[in-house]
């Protein structure tokens, strides 16, 4: 097997369309939005004999005081869909291996949240691996978009069926952001959500980017619900390879009564089928039990809602850090701002 940097996007993307759920933080265009920052960002891959791409990991390096700080791929790295289940521990094995030879800039740990189920397979990530907070979500809940229209709907739990019909009968009408004054209207929205429910979200500087930078390559879009013309919720979405993803989502405290979420998310449903995508993805979800570290009991509300949709749950293995000078580390997580 041989290690390399991959500095050529088309077999990069060739590689990451291939999977069956596609990870927009490990598209080449995420690492180049990501490097518009300053962000230092190197991608790796390991490929077998025959030249065949077998593990591909997107890193950034995010610096931290003191001239210091960490390589993290994020729902990285990926496996090649044609690899054994059992031959992925052996394959990371590998790339960490190389990995690690390579001439970058020394980090204090490594941090890597694989997209791969939580036993599946057992033991994948190696004994000198710490658990760490998640990252992104660990758990998700996806929807197979291949049923018609009609079985979606019968697969979704009945609220859910009804609060789509309350928000056709309220005249809630949804399309998709064309104008600038489109995407302020979604910022104000992000503001009144993360204020009524005391979260913290970005900064409005960061979502706008996100949107201008991914907008032109087709990755993002921006869907509005409203009624006589007032904007009652939003959403920006994200589109990679066969995968549409949920990233954000927000509300106003009026009109609650009409369910614009509901309709929001049914026509980001049928458009992406529309479109031939293949999943449609929540980001984000409590995992199955409260005991779990990634258990959020602010996120109970939230994670009935996704359900709802009638798709699947995936736990995933987590977020997982390999120090590499340990008493550094340490000393490091003593402070929670280190964890961010």
């Amino acid at each position: 097997m041989r290690f390399l940097e991959i500095t050529d996007q088309a077999p990069w993307d060739a590689f990451q369309v291939r999977q069956p759920w596609n990870q927009f933080p490990q598209t080449w265009t995420w690492g180049e939005f990501r490097r518009s920052f300053g962000l230092d960002v190197r991608r790796f891959g390991l490929f077998d004999e025959a030249g065949a791409l077998l593990v591909a990991s997107q890193m950034e390096f995010r610096p931290k005081r003191f001239g210091v700080g960490y390589w993290f791929a994020p729902r990285g790295p990926v496996f090649s869909p044609t690899l054994p289940t059992e031959g992925r521990r052996a394959a990371f094995t590998a790339f960490l291996d190389g990995l690690l030879a390579a001439r970058l800039r020394r980090p204090f740990f490594w941090r890597f949240e694989p997209p791969v189920g939580l036993h599946d397979p057992e033991g994948l990530m190696p004994m000198r691996f710490r658990r760490n907070v998640p990252q992104n979500p660990s758990s998700t809940i996806l929807l197979d978009l291949a049923p018609s229209a009609d079985d979606l709907l019968a697969a979704m739990h009945q609220k859910t069926r009804y609060n789509i019909r309350v928000a056709a009968k309220h005249g809630v009408a949804v399309r998709v952001a064309t104008h600038p004054d489109d995407v302020t209207a979604f910022l104000d929205l992000m503001d009144r959500t993360a204020a009524r429910d005391g979260f913290v979200q970005h900064p409005r500087s960061y979502l706008q980017d996100t949107f201008a930078f991914l907008r032109p390559f087709g990755m993002a879009r921006i869907r509005i619900a409203e009624a006589d013309g007032t904007p009652l919720a939003a959403n920006m979405e994200i589109v990679s390879g066969t995968t549409v993803t949920y990233l954000y989502g927000a509300s106003g405290d009026d009109a609650r009564h009409m369910m614009a979420p509901y309709a929001l998310h049914w026509d980001a449903i049928m458009q992406a089928k529309r479109d031939g995508l293949r999943t449609y993805d929540f980001w984000g979800a409590n995992p199955p039990s409260r005991s779990m570290p990634a258990y959020k009991a602010s996120w109970e509300g939230i994670t009935r809602f996704k359900a709802g949709w009638g798709g699947r749950q995936v736990d995933l293995v987590g977020t997982w850090d390999l120090p590499t000078f340990l008493p550094l580390y340490r000393l490091a997580f003593l402070k929670e701002g280190w964890r961010s």
